[in-house]
């Protein structure tokens, strides 16, 4: 049996990410998976306080056997750069 976790998506599809940014999902271990709904949604209301402009939502997804969360990418991608880091 798969384990169950919620991320956070916005308008565009987008994952909030471990390192407290937007991810595109293309590398799912990148994405915070909250083991609990509440946990997920206290950080859409923060996020949301802060981007009055924000459109997301609370989604649940499967937990892979390393702990990864089985979420599929994003149309819009973030380009990284050679660092894995968001380019400005």
């Amino acid at each position: 049996m798969k384990r169950e976790a919620f991320v956070v998506r916005n308008q565009l599809g987008q994952y909030w990410g471990r390192k407290r940014r937007w991810v595109d999902g293309a590398d799912p271990a990148k994405v915070l998976a909250c083991p609990h709904r509440d946990e997920a949604l206290n950080i859409l209301v923060e996020l949301s306080a802060e981007d009055i402009d924000l459109r997301g939502a609370v989604a649940p997804v499967a937990i892979g056997e390393r702990g990864i969360p089985e979420v599929e990418p994003s149309e819009h991608l973030i380009p990284e750069d050679e660092d894995g880091e968001p380019e400005a």
